[in-house]
């Protein structure tokens, strides 16, 4: 077994079997009314990301030294925010163009639009969407600029993709107004509610079928997992934290299923705002994504 903690493990780089990529951005918030300090999400995932010492799974004796795991590093920080949208699609579509599967960290949750923008654009048959939120991001845009509510409305309104192939995925009827819901629905989108999921089976069987419905019809998948859909007790660093939500065990279960299965070729991480609370949820985001790298390995083991 390897002594390798992830620090050490990960190069830099745009090719491999996972590539980071930050987007240090948060304007988006601030144009949706939200707190300000996801732009430095990036910058302290890759600091707790630097303590996380265990690269090894001894319950299933995985070792993810066996991946290539490199660091991409961030979108450029000092330009606006539609360049930085631009910036981060083409980016993310050369990391898909390497045959890697970008992982990519916010920052606010508008980067989920252009991540996939970036698989509509280099995938010739159909794309799945599932967002992992409390909320449904599918508010028009403010004087014509795209938000951190926004992602999911611009994804259903592109013509490129089809609204019966995505997913809202453990959103909170509290937190999502009626007309929101209707939006998705009208344009053939599904809603997994949390508290139906609750009532009716398990969160982690509830995210296997929505990811193998989506796979009856397409060929790639692209997880977004918003951190505000984790109960706020287990998340309190988020940009709009909730009382209610995933558990950090549901949470990182969810990211692992995903890394294993054979048709997700895209996963991003948003909203871990550091200057609410740093530690706690910062660690979360790291354990996230080492499980989406142990499911990521034992797909390529089978």
């Amino acid at each position: 077994m390897s002594n390798n903690t992830l620090e050490n493990l990960i190069c830099p780089g745009k090719e491999g079997d996972v590539v980071l990529l930050g987007f240090p951005h948060d304007e988006g918030v601030a144009i949706n009314g939200g707190r300000p300090g996801a732009k430095s999400g990036p910058e302290k995932f890759r600091f707790w990301l630097n303590k996380y010492d265990t690269v090894e799974n001894s319950r299933t004796e995985s070792d993810i030294s066996n991946l290539k795991i490199a660091d991409a590093g961030d979108i450029s920080p000092d330009i606006s925010l539609e360049e930085a949208h631009s910036e981060l699609t083409s980016r993310t579509g050369e990391i898909l163009q390497s045959g890697s599967i970008p992982f990519v960290v916010g920052g606010s949750n508008d980067q989920s639009y252009p991540n996939a923008s970036a698989l509509l654009d280099r995938t010739s048959g159909q794309v799945g969407v599932i967002n992992i939120d409390a909320h449904l991001d599918v508010r028009p845009l403010k004087k014509g600029r795209a938000h951190s509510g926004s992602p999911f409305r611009l994804l259903m309104e592109d013509r490129r993709f089809s609204g019966n192939h995505f997913v809202e995925f453990a959103s909170q009827e509290n937190q999502c107004s009626c007309e929101h819901a209707q939006f998705v629905l009208n344009n053939n989108g599904c809603i997994y509610w949390l508290d139906a999921i609750r009532q009716r089976d398990n969160v982690i069987d509830s995210f296997r079928s929505a990811l193998n419905r989506l796979t009856e019809e397409c060929q790639s998948i692209f997880v977004s997992f918003d951190l505000d859909s984790i109960a706020g007790s287990d998340a309190p660093g988020v940009s709009c934290p909730g009382e209610i939500g995933l558990s950090t065990e549901e949470a990182t279960a969810i990211a692992y299923h995903a890394g294993k299965h054979p048709a997700v070729d895209l996963f991003d991480l948003s909203e871990y705002n550091p200057a609410i609370e740093e530690e706690r949820t910062g660690r979360l985001a790291v354990a996230i994504f080492y499980h989406f790298c142990i499911g990521y390995l034992e797909r390529t083991q089978k």
